[in-house]
């Protein structure tokens, strides 16, 4: 027999096998169910005398995976009925269970036939329901019987989720009071079309709510709409009254706030911040994507959460970078540190007007991955992004970062402060010095320089990237020896790590042979162990990249490329 749900012809004859014969489930069932069958799926004669109240709790463990809350909610709740009605064909003692227990009959989703669903209301009782408007236009109940098979049971609705394509069609049963609804995850697009006005979520009776995810939804907004939060989502809002001071009261009143999402939106900033930070004990995930610094910088600001264990952050538009650095984000800073060494390692790159640290990517739930930190800042100040990365940096040892600075734009190494943090900042491990001979030149010279310590700067450095026109062999080898000397003299945190440097030429520049000065230099170069030199021409094949002329190989007896 088929995994899949009947259509309506189907279930008005008994579709249910004969005790032991063989049935397809969609899913391999967890070991306590693989437990009671045998190879084939079917129940052992020998289990016979399991007790139904057992079955009972291993069949809703097994059932328990619609998470309106979830990424994968959409098709959860079709998968749920399959699997259901895949059980019920395993032998009629698993029907008659299933069929009497009316708490696994509690989805209702408009992506079954309408009979499917009539036999949930009926034998559901008086169990709280998961209602799932989606996927109207691929399916053949049509939205207006869907609506009023659900309507009518709507004082036992707890979870409501609305797909884009169907908002229109249940706009109307989410504008009065429903006592049990704690969930309403509610999505709309106007090319499925917009209600002409906003919408007074349950008339004002959102106390109850625990979960609320808002996706492109007219909503309006007061002091006192929500309580209690342990899930928010918002996305694309229009914000028909919300402010950041209306942000902050919501977060306030919900102290077992478990994740915060907000993307894509904008509006006023709070002029009346709390006195206290907002402490948010259980709150596990901080996501706050494409929002302008003055939304993103508040909110952390005012908010505390010492158990967060995933942040991702993109903030676009910052234009107050000195407030932000200096203030906004210290609460911050040591949970930002904690995510890093919890990961074991992590990648910043820093750029004129960008910074971009993260950590490696994790397997989530399904197909989807994730990361314990991401922060993504775009500034125009880059000084002021070098600040705040070195505070957060060299505020801990943080074993494992490998920190890329990007180098780009006219002059912008001339900058003494910009070149003064970038000596003290510890865990460069990559330099790309691009766009004119003073940044290329300066970063040579920044390599030269000794700290206090009289160890050489960026410690950690094992890359440089730069162009070749803009920088003098010469003082590259300078670089090297006065390095080397000193980590042999003074010591260090450690071994000197062995340093490659790749020079490139310009796309037009032309092939011309390499000064014989240079080249005698760059031969010296190569020669210091630890040390390799790249020159990188455009028009070479790959085997020769990098190499700098033809000479005579006494070892080898031929000629070789060097």
């Amino acid at each position: 027999m088929e995994d899949r749900i009947p259509a309506q012809a189907e279930l008005e004859v008994s579709s249910t096998p004969a005790e032991g014969s063989q049935a397809t489930v969609t899913q391999y069932p967890p070991a306590a169910i693989e437990s009671l069958c045998n190879n084939d799926g079917i129940p052992h004669r020998s289990r016979k005398d399991v007790p139904p109240e057992l079955l009972i709790i291993i069949f809703q463990a097994f059932l328990q995976i619609v998470d309106p809350m979830s990424l994968d909610w959409k098709g959860s709740c079709k998968a749920y009925m399959e699997i259901l009605f895949s059980l019920r064909l395993v032998s009629r003692t698993w029907r008659d269970i299933l069929d009497n227990t009316p708490s696994v009959w509690v989805v209702l989703t408009s992506t079954v036939p309408l009979s499917v669903n009539h036999m949930s209301i009926t034998r559901s009782g008086r169990a709280p329901l998961i209602i799932h408007f989606g996927d109207l236009d691929g399916s053949s109940i049509q939205p207006q019987e869907f609506t009023e098979l659900v309507g009518p049971v709507r004082d036992r609705w707890k979870e409501v989720c609305v797909d884009e394509d169907a908002a229109l069609t249940v706009w109307k049963y989410l504008n009065s009071p429903a006592p049990m609804l704690e969930t309403v995850r509610l999505h709309t697009n106007r090319r499925f079309g917009m209600p002409s006005e906003s919408l007074e979520l349950l008339g004002g009776e959102t106390h109850n709510i625990r979960h609320l995810d808002l996706h492109g939804s007219i909503v309006n907004w007061n002091r006192s709409t929500f309580r209690g939060l342990r899930h928010l989502r918002l996305a694309y809002v229009d914000q028909y009254g919300l402010t950041m001071d209306m942000l902050l009261d919501i977060l306030a009143d919900s102290p077992d706030l478990e994740y915060l999402y907000i993307n894509s939106m904008t509006f006023p900033v709070s002029v009346t911040p709390p006195l206290l930070p907002i402490l948010l004990p259980h709150l596990r995930t901080i996501e706050l994507l494409f929002l302008p610094g003055n939304v993103v910088f508040p909110l952390l600001r005012h908010i505390e959460a010492p158990h967060c264990q995933r942040i991702r952050i993109q903030a676009e538009d910052v234009r107050n970078s000195n407030e932000w650095v200096n203030e906004s984000v210290g609460l911050f800073e040591p949970l930002l540190r904690e995510l890093h060494e919890k990961s074991g390692r992590s990648q910043l790159i820093v750029s004129p007007g960008f910074v971009d640290w993260k950590t490696p990517l994790k397997r989530g739930s399904g197909k989807h991955s994730y990361r314990n930190l991401e922060v993504q800042i775009r500034s125009a100040s880059f000084i002021s992004l070098l600040r705040w990365i070195e505070r957060v940096v060299n505020g801990g040892d943080l074993e494992g970062l490998e920190m890329k600075v990007y180098i780009t734009g006219q002059n912008t190494l001339p900058d003494p402060e910009v070149t003064s943090i970038l000596g003290r900042l510890r865990n460069v491990t990559e330099i790309r010095a691009y766009h004119g001979p003073e940044n290329s030149r300066e970063v040579v010279r920044l390599l030269c320089d000794l700290d206090d310590n009289s160890i050489p700067l960026l410690f950690s450095l094992t890359l440089l990237h730069t162009d070749y026109e803009y920088i003098a062999a010469d003082e590259m080898l300078l670089m090297l020896r006065t390095r080397i000397t000193a980590h042999a003299n003074n010591g260090g945190p450690g071994k000197l790590p062995g340093l490659d440097i790749v020079a490139e030429l310009a796309v037009e520049a032309r092939p011309e042979p390499i000064g014989s000065l240079d080249f005698a230099i760059i031969a010296q170069i190569r020669a210091i162990p630890g040390v390799r030199f790249i020159l990188t021409r455009p028009w070479e094949v790959k085997d020769t990249a990098g190499m700098c002329a033809i000479v005579w190989d006494d070892e080898r007896g031929g000629a070789r490329w060097m």
